[in-house]
């Protein structure tokens, strides 16, 4: 919790630092579009399906199991897989062509479930 309260400060920071150059004159700095955030490269365990929203209902495409990256995570719909239960999403572009589709952690091999939400941002 530590991590997150630190990295919304810093947010914070930035944001107040953009709006304090904005007055002065300079432009507001914009946020890159997700396609531009780092990826972060995780483990997953079995290949899945994907879904357009952070929940089970909304299907789009498979991504196989495997070293995948993810863009970010969003809180969801409850899962329960793979010995982990999770309403933790991650943003990711699957196997089948489907851009910007989330997967529920829960397929995440067990280090990088423990860690995900620490490695990423939160969408």
């Amino acid at each position: 919790m530590r991590k997150h309260r630190l990295r919304h400060s810093l947010i914070g920071l930035l944001a107040a630092t953009g709006l304090v150059g904005a007055i002065a004159g300079a432009g507001p700095a914009q946020a890159a579009p997700a396609q531009a955030r780092a990826k972060v490269y995780l483990t997953t365990s079995v290949t899945q399906w994907t879904h357009h929203q952070p929940n089970l209902h909304s299907h789009a495409g498979t991504l196989y199991a495997g070293r995948n990256y993810f863009y970010c995570w969003t809180a969801g719909d409850w899962y329960q897989n793979n010995g982990h239960t999770s309403g933790a999403w991650l943003r990711t572009d699957d196997d089948t062509g489907h851009t910007n589709v989330y997967v529920n952690m829960v397929n995440l091999s067990d280090a990088d479930f423990w860690r995900a939400q620490d490695l990423l941002p939160q969408c």
